[in-house]
């Protein structure tokens, strides 16, 4: 029998298991999916990221922003989205442009950022510049690895979770929206993408409908570190393996 991207049975396997852990973090703390899974992707076929982390990711961003919307603060949401705008064709060039040993210390390179930006808590005041520089900044991460987040999270950081998650997973929706219409158009998802999302939607959706019992001994702050320190030495392991 042949998978997607002929990939093998065992690595099939493996990619749904990370998948499922994945999926759990994201149930619990809201972010991580992305963070957890690039890296780890890309070196096992480049070609899988960051499609099939977009098409994975749009279900669940979508399912929480249909939730929250009312408390979406739309005024500073247009900047954002005008940044992803901007940034999802640069990072669709180098997308396109990039051999497949750069793009993985590219991925390396912003799942690192991720865990570094998140360990010193950086921030940013909050302003219509820094909103669309931000915005920018995710469009362009979120084409080239599937992970947009860490720029809006540096944007939000310090402010409640009642203001702080709905504009993140509206930034998430819209945004996963711009990178796939984007992919679409410039003809970078194959059939193998469609054809492997039949069979790692089934482990994902497991993992975020099992994440709470899966994690109940652990407290949020446990995990959420985990998330950080693994996006550090995954972030740097990408990196090197790719340069030596």
């Amino acid at each position: 029998m042949t998978f997607p991207f002929d990939l093998s049975l065992i690595e099939l396997v493996f990619i749904s298991v990370l998948l499922f852990a994945s999926a759990a973090v994201q149930g619990i703390l809201g972010f991580g999916f992305a963070v957890i899974s690039s890296p780890i992707l890309v070196q096992i076929e480049p070609l899988l990221v960051p499609q099939i982390l977009s098409l994975l990711a749009l279900p669940m961003a979508y399912r929480i922003y249909q939730r929250e919307k009312k408390e979406v603060d739309w005024k500073p949401f247009k900047f954002l989205f005008l940044g992803r705008v901007i940034g999802g064709p640069l990072g669709l060039l180098l997308l396109i442009n990039l051999n497949e040993r750069l793009l993985s210390i590219s991925v390396g390179a912003i799942v690192f950022f991720a865990g570094v930006a998140t360990f010193n808590e950086w921030t940013l005041e909050r302003n219509n510049q820094t909103s669309w520089i931000a915005g920018s900044l995710s469009g362009i991460f979120a084409m080239i690895a599937g992970v947009g987040g860490p720029p809006i999270a540096i944007l939000y950081r310090g402010a409640s979770g009642k203001e702080f998650r709905p504009s993140l997973n509206a930034v998430f929706t819209f945004g996963i929206i711009i990178t796939l219409s984007l992919l679409f158009i410039s003809g970078e998802i194959y059939r193998d993408h469609l054809v492997l999302i039949l069979y790692l939607a089934i482990p994902v959706s497991l993992g975020l409908k099992l994440s709470s019992s899966l994690f109940s001994d652990v407290s949020d702050a446990t995990i959420s570190k985990g998330v950080t320190y693994f996006s550090i030495i995954s972030g740097l392991i990408v990196i090197f393996r790719n340069i030596i």
